[in-house]
């Protein structure tokens, strides 16, 4: 098999060894190269000698293999959702395996309470093959799941729904089959037993964990394996505005040391102004179908529909913070004990207020990425970390002085901080993110859609604001390095060698060098170099 002629515009030897294996899965024409050079931020990256993208794991083995027999790094790609340069390149020699075409429902098992995809499925696809058998992943998806993958989420982590119960993906998920550098391809959990169904993570050491977080530097992910669990019959919906963020993550944290919550997340006014996400309820009578098939009977739902498309999104600018949840249960019983509980702790620090965010956020969970990109077009980049759940105070206290004294930085530069906070299982999640006007990048185009962006689409690159953004975000790191953050998505974004301890950065470079001799699986990656050759 090989490509036309027209898709190739890179000559390297090794190119032509996966087109002549892998055929029109291979790409290297000037746009496509130049398209997989970029994240949602970074940008102009290095471009990929070419692009793979894999129909089988069979294929993705051997696209491995090719690649780094050839002395080419190996970049692994899931929906392209990231921030954080996991999946640009490091080095010129290195090729972009974009594992979306991985993305197969393999295994539905309800007897055994488990679901086996493709690493490429988004999570949109995952929950609509769950739909019927009163079955759910405890993590089961971020915002957005119309294009994040299973993959992608397991290599970066993740949290959103039914993460305030439930924790991330990492606690969701079994094992995983991984393609190592060399071609070889392993399985971890039970799966990777002789005779055995793949059911439990247990059974030895974690191997799993391995592959977790780890920005494909330990290896390629072509498949994993999640628990399921029952779906809850009853779901309850709550809104509350505070005057402070103290008393909004106070709120948070008292709500999940109860495990009252699936899932919530608490915004300041200006995130709710420009936050194209949470003012999609603006959109009113376009939710109404799906905000009716969320109600309890259609006449309720039609109802909640009507109240949605009358208040829009205006309600939110009238508190300073405010704090949306949504509240789970076996039972309605159930459910009214804990929403009851829920209101006293909201009451308490601030005061319940209209709930449509969080109806039309579980109306459609997983709506076009339109988030990616402020309401009037802005740019938008986030920086988070994570803390144990007692440092909250500590944490929100230190995070507003910072941004107070940054002020007048942020004014002089044009950029807009907002800030949201997640209770994450245990933990303490705070993001702020950062809004300014910049060039419509292809990737921004291509996820939110050419119709949304062609009003901006002419607009020049702001460089300057740019390289504040960066300066802002690294000293935003520091901060929260230094009151005990710890952060999920590291790839070459966030410092890790620095913050870990010499003894345990030695364990990971040996288990790297175990995996990847070579050093060219995502090499800078954690950030991992590859090492210096000798030959």
């Amino acid at each position: 098999m090989t490509a036309s002629p027209a898709s190739l515009d890179t000559k390297h030897p090794a190119i032509d060894a996966l087109t002549d294996a892998l055929g029109n899965a291979v790409m290297a024409d000037d746009a496509t190269r130049a398209y997989y050079a970029n994240d949602i931020f970074w940008q102009p990256g290095i471009r990929p000698l070419a692009v793979v993208m894999p129909g089988s794991a069979v294929d993705a083995a051997t696209a491995v293999r090719i690649a780094t027999e050839s002395g080419i790094a190996v970049v692994p790609r899931g929906g392209g959702m990231s921030y954080t340069k996991g999946y640009l390149p490091a080095q010129e020699e290195a090729i972009v395996i974009d594992a979306r075409k991985l993305n197969d429902v393999i295994e539905v098992n309800t007897g055994d309470l488990y679901i086996t995809v493709g690493a490429g499925c988004t999570w949109a696809k995952l929950n609509e093959a769950l739909e019927g058998t009163g079955l759910r992943t405890g993590y089961w998806g971020p915002l957005s799941g119309v294009n994040a993958t299973v993959g992608g989420a397991l290599s970066q982590n993740s949290a959103f729904f039914g993460s305030t119960l439930n924790a991330t993906v990492a606690e969701s998920v079994i094992g995983v089959t991984v393609v190592l550098a060399d071609g070889t391809v392993v399985t971890t959990g039970s799966g990777g037993r002789a005779n055995a169904r793949p059911f439990t993570r247990e059974g030895g050491p974690d191997m799993t964990g391995i592959f977790l977080g780890d920005n494909g530097a330990m290896g390629l992910k072509v498949s994993a394996t999640l628990r399921l669990w029952p779906r809850p019959e009853s779901v309850g919906y709550l809104s509350f505005g505070f005057k402070t963020s103290i008393d909004l993550a106070a709120a948070q944290v008292d709500m999940a040391r109860e495990r009252l919550v699936s899932e919530g997340f608490g915004i300041d006014r200006t995130k709710a102004s420009h936050s194209a996400s949470v003012n999609r309820i603006s959109d009113g009578l376009k939710t109404l179908g799906n905000v009716a098939k969320a109600g309890k009977t259609l006449i309720g739902g039609l109802k909640d529909a009507a109240a949605v498309a009358a208040g829009g999104a205006n309600f939110l600018k009238q508190h300073e913070y405010t704090l949306h949840l949504v509240l789970e249960a076996r039972n309605e019983d159930e459910l009214k004990t804990s929403m009851k509980r829920a209101r006293e702790i909201g009451n308490t620090y601030g005061v319940e207020i209209e709930n449509t965010v969080p109806k039309v956020m579980r109306s459609k969970p997983f709506s076009p990425v339109r988030g990616m990109l402020g309401l009037d077009g802005e740019r938008w980049v986030p920086i988070h970390a994570v803390f144990p759940l007692g440092d909250w105070k500590k944490v929100v206290e230190a995070n507003d002085a910072f941004f107070a004294e940054k002020r007048d930085f942020m004014e002089r530069h044009g950029i807009v901080y907002s800030v949201m906070f997640l209770t994450v299982g245990g933990e303490f999640f705070i993001e702020p993110a950062f809004y300014w006007h910049d060039e419509i990048t292809p990737l921004h185009a291509k996820s939110v859609g050419e119709d949304v962006v062609r009003k901006w689409i002419d607009r020049p690159a702001n460089v300057a604001t740019r390289e504040a953004v960066v300066e802002l975000r690294d000293a935003t790191q520091d901060l929260y390095i230094s009151l005990g953050g710890v952060n999920w998505q590291v790839a070459r974004d966030y410092p890790y060698k620095s913050v870990l301890s010499p003894e345990t950065w030695i364990l990971l470079e040996s288990l790297k060098r175990a995996l990847d001799p070579k050093g060219l699986m995502n090499p800078g990656s954690l950030e991992l170099a590859a090492p210096v050759r000798t030959d």
